[in-house]
C-alpha cells in the first residue's frame, strides 16, 4: 500500500499530473434539480490518452457530470474549459461539434432501424446536404467497427431483435464511429459479461493510445482497477478524492477511500443440490452434441452463464413465454411447461425480470405504486373496480420489505434512483413468482448498497422455497449467488459447477470462450462439507 497520501490530496484539489493538458476541465461545477443538490463545487480534469474513472454510489453525481460535459444539462454554477478555453456547451450537438461524445447508461438506439442505420444515424457522410446516402461505404465502415469490437452480426438486423447486451455494444460502436476526442461512457459494462468486458477494455486501450480522453462512469471497483489510469471518487454530489491508479492500488484500497472501510469478505453457505427438480429443461445439447438436462430444485438459485449470443437468451425467452421453444422441452412440477405468453407463465407462478429496465420494465410517468402493483391488481379489485386503499396499503408494506427509499408512493417512478427502481421491478415480479423467478442482470447499473440489498432479498426468497434462474452478465454475481452454474457456448451446455467459488472463474471463462481444453474438472470440498464434482454435463 502507498506510504503517502499527499499526491492523492493534491489531485483531489485539482492539481494535474506533469504533461497533462486537459482535453476537458470542469471548474467549481454545481447543479440543482429542484430541492436536490446534485453537484457541489466539483472540479475535475480529463487528460488525453487517459481513462479517468468516476466512481460512486447512485446519487453521487457522477452521471450528472458526464451529462453536463456532454451537453445534456447546463450547470447552475461553474465553468467548462475545452483545450484550455472556457466554453459554453448548450446541447448534445454542441458537445459533439467539439469532439465530446456520450454513451448513456440507458440505450438511445432506434429499435426499428437496422444495425447499420443506427450506427450511422446523425453521421451520414456526403459532400452537401442533398447528397445521397452511401450504403456500401457505410457497410464497410460499420463492419470494421464491429470487427474491432469482436462482433459478427448482420448489419440489416433491426436492433429490437437483438439481446440487450448486443445493443449495448452497438451503442458503443456508434459512439466510436464519431471518432471522439473525449468519450464519456456511463456504466457501459452493465449488460456485458466478463468476456465482453475484457474485449471492451481492449478497445478502450486502443482508443486511449490514439490520444482520446476517456471518462468511465462506474459503480464497480474492479473495473477501476482493470481499466483505469485515474479515479475520482464522488459522494453526495461532491468530490471526495482523486488519485492515479498505480501498481500498489488494489480494490480494498479504493473501497477504503470510497466507504471509509475495508472490504468484508463473507462465506455463503450453500446446501447440497436436491435431486427432484421443480423445473426441468431437457433436450439441451451438451459439448458433445448429446442431449442433457438442466434442473432447478425448490429453493435453489441456478446460474446460466455465457457470452452474448451463446443461446441462453432463447432458453430464457422460452421459459418466460416470449417465444416457443425450438428443441428443448420443459416441465414444471412434473407437468409439461410451454407458456405461449408471459401472462400464461405468470398464471403458472413464473415471474420474469428482463434486463434493461428503461426499455423493458419501467413505466416512467406512472407512480411508484402503480409500477409495483401492476401484476397484483386482481388482489385489490372486485367486479373490475380497484380498491385504492387496499392497493396503497399493500404497496407501503411491500416497499418497506423491499427496502425502497422513496418520498411518496404516488411520485413518478423516475423520481427514484436506479437501484430503487430495480427493487420496485423485482417486487413486481415477486408479486406473481410463486414457483420460479427468472432474472436477467438484476443488479445492472446499480450501486454496491442496492446490489447487496437485492442479493439478500433473493437469498431470503430462495430460503423460503422460491426457485431462481439467474442469467447475469456479472460473473462474480453469478458465482456468489448460485448454488450451481451451467456454462454455455454456441447453444450447448459445457459444464456444471456445483457450489462455485472464485477459484472457478478461469475455468468458467474458458468454457464460455470455447477453450474446452483449458478447464480441468476435479473434485473439491464444498461449502456444506460434502464433496462436489465440477463435471461435464452429459
Amino acid at each position: 500500500m502507498r506510504g503517502t497520501l499527499q499526491s492523492d490530496v493534491d489531485a483531489a484539489r485539482g492539481d494535474k499530473p506533469a504533461g497533462c493538458s486537459p482535453a476537458v476541465e470542469v471548474r467549481n461545477i454545481s447543479k440543482r434539480f429542484g430541492a436536490t443538490r446534485a453537484l457541489r463545487d466539483v472540479s475535475l480534469f480529463f487528460c488525453p490518452g487517459e481513462i479517468h474513472c468516476l466512481l460512486g454510489e447512485n446519487g453521487a453525481g457522477k452521471s450528472t457530470i458526464g451529462k453536463i460535459v456532454g451537453g445534456v444539462y447546463n450547470a447552475d454554477e461553474g465553468e467548462i474549459h475545452v483545450d484550455g478555453l472556457r466554453t459554453d456547451i448548450r446541447s448534445v450537438a454542441d458537445a459533439r461539434k467539439r469532439g465530446i461524445v456520450v454513451v448513456f447508461q440507458e440505450l438511445s438506439l432506434a429499435p426499428d432501424l437496422t444495425v447499420r442505420e443506427n450506427i450511422c444515424l446523425g453521421d451520414e457522410r456526403g459532400s452537401h446536404l442533398l447528397s445521397l446516402l452511401r450504403p456500401n461505404a457505410e457497410d464497410t465502415r460499420c463492419r470494421q467497427l464491429l470487427a474491432d469490437l469482436g462482433l459478427s452480426i448482420d448489419l440489416g438486423t433491426r436492433t429490437r431483435k437483438l439481446p440487450i447486451a448486443m445493443q449495448q455494444l452497438i451503442e458503443i460502436a456508434k459512439a466510436l464511429a464519431l471518432r471522439p476526442r473525449v468519450l464519456i461512457l456511463d456504466e457501459p459494462t452493465a449488460m456485458l459479461g466478463a468476456v465482453e468486458k475484457r474485449k471492451l477494455f481492449e478497445i478502450l486501450e486502443r482508443v486511449k493510445a490514439d490520444g482520446t480522453a476517456i471518462v468511465l462512469i462506474t459503480h464497480h471497483i474492479e473495473e477501476v482497477i482493470a481499466a483505469g489510469d485515474r479515479v475520482s471518487i464522488m459522494k453526495d454530489g461532491g468530490l471526495v478524492d482523486s488519485f492515479p491508479i498505480s501498481g500498489d492500488v488494489d480494490a480494498d484500497y479504493v473501497l477504503q477511500r470510497l466507504a471509509g472501510k475495508r472490504a468484508q469478505h463473507t462465506t455463503i453457505m450453500r446446501r447440497e443440490r436436491a435431486k427432484d427438480a421443480l423445473l426441468s429443461l431437457r433436450n439441451v445439447p451438451n459439448r458433445d452434441g448429446a442431449a442433457c438436462e438442466i434442473g432447478i430444485a425448490r429453493g435453489e438459485i441456478v446460474g446460466l452463464y455465457g457470452v452474448v449470443g451463446c443461446g441462453r437468451e432463447a432458453i430464457v425467452r422460452g421459459l418466460a413465454g416470449l417465444e416457443r421453444f425450438a428443441g428443448p422441452k420443459a416441465s414444471l412440477d412434473g407437468q409439461d411447461y410451454a407458456p405461449r405468453t408471459p401472462a400464461a407463465a405468470g398464471a403458472m407462478g413464473v415471474g420474469y425480470l428482463p434486463s434493461g429496465r428503461a426499455s423493458n420494465g419501467v413505466l416512467p410517468a406512472r407512480a411508484i405504486r402503480e409500477n409495483l402493483t401492476l401484476t397484483q391488481l386482481s388482489s385489490f379489485s372486485r367486479g373490475g373496480i380497484i380498491s385504492l386503499k387496499a392497493e396503497r396499503a399493500a404497496a407501503e408494506q411491500q416497499l418497506r420489505a423491499l427496502g425502497v427509499r422513496y418520498g411518496d408512493q404516488d411520485n413518478a417512478m423516475l423520481s427514484l434512483s436506479g437501484g430503487n427502481q430495480q427493487k420496485v421491478l423485482l417486487g413486481r415480479c415477486l408479486g406473481h413468482a410463486k414457483r420460479l423467478l427468472i432474472l436477467e442482470d438484476p443488479t445492472a447499473g446499480i450501486d454496491i448498497a442496492a446490489k447487496r440489498d437485492i442479493h439478500q432479498l433473493l437469498r431470503e426468497r430462495a430460503a423460503a422455497g422460491l426457485s431462481v434462474l439467474l442469467v447475469s452478465s456479472d460473473l462474480g454475481e453469478t458465482i456468489g449467488l448460485s448454488d450451481a452454474v451451467f456454462t454455455m457456448f454456441n447453444g450447448a451446455i459445457i459444464n456444471e459447477y456445483v457450489a462455485p467459488t472464485a477459484t472457478d472463474e478461469a475455468a468458467i471463462i474458458a468454457d464460455v470462450l470455447g477453450e474446452l481444453g483449458t478447464a480441468e474438472h476435479t473434485h473439491r470440498q464444498g461449502d456444506t462439507g460434502t464433496n462436489h464434482e465440477k463435471h461435464a454435463a452429459k
